[in-house]
């Protein structure tokens, strides 16, 4: 879990998100940082129910935080899988993030490309650089 501020600026042409966050469920006691650009690429208008963005960003994890993720701890190590502490590192963020309103609650839906940085990329855990994910969920209005 984790807890801290969360600012934005909303401008004519999108919005600017930044967000620091503290581990305060003790997993791994660090940090991670954001800063986002959301652009809306569709606008409700005349009632219209689906709503899309763009989004380019940078996320920071402390060393703390990065190496709970992507480092192998002594009793982790096998003859293929060597020991390894990720530094700081820095990601970055492509892709479409947006909501289709359904009645009472709403579709909530993205694809995001992250290219891990050298903290987390150089893992023995790690497959590729890029790391796509994709969500769908549903969320209700009260």
């Amino acid at each position: 879990f984790e807890a801290g501020p969360n600012l934005q600026w909303r401008t004519p042409v999108g919005v600017v998100n930044a967000n620091w966050y503290q581990d305060i469920s003790g997993a791994s006691s660090g940090q991670t940082a954001q800063l986002q650009f959301i652009r809306p690429l569709t606008r409700m208008q005349g009632g219209g129910a689906l709503r899309l963005n763009g989004v380019v960003g940078a996320q920071w994890f402390a060393a703390r935080t990065n190496d709970y993720y992507f480092g192998v701890r002594p009793q982790e190590v096998t003859s293929t899988r060597p020991a390894y502490t990720a530094g700081s590192t820095v990601n970055l963020q492509l892709g479409v993030n947006g909501v289709y309103l359904l009645g009472r609650g709403s579709l909530l839906f993205g694809a995001i490309g992250n290219w891990l940085g050298s903290g987390a990329a150089e893992s023995p855990i790690v497959e590729t650089r890029f790391q796509p994910i994709a969500y769908v969920g549903y969320g209700i209005n009260f």
